[in-house]
């Protein structure tokens, strides 16, 4: 019996430094709120009056970890699932984030889904953060990933990310995958040919209360024919009365394997699509921040329907801080389209909002986020 006591002991003790040395961490977003959208472009679908999860911050739990492996090397991992707290369920689809990194001196590879450069650079400029109806991109996620693949998508799979040290406030993110929306195939050479293959690049500088960041990433998918090449200027700099922010970028997509594929297409379905922004957050006292944006988007294409599509959007909101850790948010966003952008913008919804995609032109949030 005293036999058994003590290794039971000694397994506890060897579990608890285990566990000690891996330093896992639970962390998370609450983020609930009345959510209104309204004024369908096509006048297809009614206003949708709603209590929505995810409209500032996509709620989740999540866990992290470190383990220091010694002579400066660590491993590190994040497990990040979505949460609808408005109904209570898991949200569909993959994991918001899952990855393992190793780093040491010379920087952190990470391999696993991952957000894409292209998120970072513009949540870092966005007034809005890329969320609630105020989100610079239209509902789209960041601009589309591309013009015609996974235009919502700002996270990528099988993501081999680099991430440099910082020198004199620069640092360079790069990645690379082989199907950023799905698994690789390897089973019949049409099958393989349809993977994403995605690769990314992504400077940045920061000083102070300066912060310039450029995004270019490339998106070949060879089953379709079409290549997409995106890239995105922004920076922002903290006056301290009032932070200003702007980006401009460019998504031009060349079908290369099929000419004319879109039926009224003038010489094939190449696309350019233009877009810029610029915004401010005005501080009010301690504890609050005013948020105001404009931006607009313009296509260039072979497809006669769409050629000359323009939309513009402005945005204002107000966020109040209660703690470190929760904030009260108020945001109303209204789009405008000419003819050829009718049905192809809308604002944000939330994480989980019934009914699909969708053409509204109008939204208001009001929520509180809270963040462990």
């Amino acid at each position: 019996m005293q036999k058994k006591i003590i290794a039971l002991a000694v397994a506890g003790l060897a579990s608890t430094a285990a566990f000690a040395q891996s330093n896992v961490q639970i962390y998370g977003v609450v983020d609930v709120g009345y959510n209104r959208t309204s004024s369908s472009d096509t006048s297809t679908f009614s206003s949708r009056n709603a209590l929505d999860s995810g409209l500032q911050s996509g709620s989740r739990i999540g866990f992290r970890g470190t383990e220091d492996l010694g002579n400066g090397l660590k491993a590190s991992f994040v497990l990040e699932y979505g949460i609808g707290v408005d109904t209570g369920a898991g949200l569909a689809g993959p994991a918001r984030q899952s990855f393992l990194a190793l780093s040491n001196n010379y920087g952190t590879v990470a391999a696993g889904r991952q957000y894409t450069p292209q998120y970072g650079l513009i949540s870092k400029v966005d007034p809005f953060g890329a969320g609630t109806v105020g989100d610079v991109t239209y509902g789209r996620g960041v601009y589309g990933m591309g013009a015609a693949v996974a235009p919502t998508t700002i996270r990528l799979n099988n993501l081999v990310a680099y991430v440099s040290p910082s020198f004199s406030g620069f640092n360079v993110i790069a990645g690379y995958t082989a199907d950023g929306l799905g698994d690789e195939d390897a089973t019949l050479k049409t099958a393989k040919d349809a993977d994403a293959e995605i690769w990314a690049i992504n400077p940045n500088y920061s000083n102070g209360p300066l912060f310039v960041g450029l995004n270019y990433h490339q998106v070949k998918v060879d089953a379709a024919g079409y290549k997409d090449r995106v890239w995105d200027l922004g920076a922002s700099y903290d006056f301290g009365v009032v932070k200003l922010a702007g980006v401009y970028g460019q998504i031009k997509n060349d079908n290369y394997g099929v000419a004319a594929a879109i039926p009224g297409a003038t010489g094939g379905d190449n696309t350019k699509s233009k877009q810029w922004m610029i915004g401010a957050t005005i501080p009010v006292g301690a504890a609050g921040n005013v948020l105001v944006s404009y931006s607009r988007n313009k296509i260039d294409s072979d497809w006669v329907a769409a050629d000359g599509a323009k939309a513009s959007k402005w945005a204002l909101g107000y966020t109040h801080a209660l703690s470190k850790r929760t904030n009260l948010y108020a945001v109303y966003a209204k789009i405008s389209t000419n003819t050829e952008a009718e049905g192809s913008f809308s604002v944000k919804g939330g994480a989980a909002i019934g009914g699909g995609a969708d053409d509204y032109t109008s939204g208001l949030n009001l929520g509180v986020r809270h963040q462990f």
